[in-house]
């Protein structure tokens, strides 16, 4: 039998619209990380099929470029194992998740049980503290045949993690405002280009 997120409610003694609000990363309400830690991990505990939510994974924050090499490991996580270990660009990254692309890893193919994947980014001192623990939320193939993308999301992010990630991204993002509104008022203010004459 499916689990509902009155299921949810009940074993957590609150109300069906505050988990179905946290599920659907409702922007307009406002819970503690705690209690939205909470919610999902006993849905995830519980077995709940978030692909029934309404807007699933809603990105919170917004995500920033950094094509940056990252080192990842994927561990079962039935009996903790390393299943593989390579390195990926994280094409960009957000507060909820980072986009995985070419991905080298030896054995070139995800297990068949339950995982994570533990991202560490050791090319950004900004980052080089945190390591991501991940659950892959989109596979899909790159516009080059053969090199899968993993969409992933962090999981076990506390709210430190959160603040470092949030922070990164406000900055990125900040930087680059600011450089687009530099080359709009260059562009203002550069003569304009008369056309040469022809003979």
């Amino acid at each position: 039998m499916a689990v509902s997120q009155q299921d949810i409610a009940d074993s957590l003694g609150l109300s069906r619209t505050t988990v179905t609000k946290i599920l659907n990363r409702d922007p307009k309400y406002s819970a503690s990380e705690v209690t939205r830690d909470l919610v999902f991990k006993t849905a995830e505990k519980m077995g709940y099929d978030f692909t029934t939510i309404r807007r699933p994974f809603k990105r919170e924050y917004g995500r920033t470029e950094i094509n940056a090499q990252c080192q990842i490991e994927i561990i079962t996580q039935d009996d903790n194992q390393l299943f593989d270990k390579g390195d990926a660009v994280a094409r960009n990254i957000g507060v909820g998740g980072v986009l995985l692309t070419h991905l080298n890893l030896p054995r070139n193919c995800l297990p068949l049980c339950r995982f994570l994947i533990r991202c560490h980014f050791v090319d950004m001192p900004t980052l080089a503290d945190l390591t991501g623990e991940c659950q892959v939320v989109r596979l899909t193939d790159s516009l080059e045949a053969g090199r899968p993308e993993l969409g992933v999301r962090f999981v076990n992010a506390g709210v430190s993690d959160r603040k470092v990630l949030k922070d990164f991204v406000d900055a990125r993002l900040a930087e680059k405002e600011a450089a687009k509104l530099a080359r709009a008022a260059e562009q203002a203010s550069a003569p304009p280009l008369l056309p040469t004459p022809t003979p």
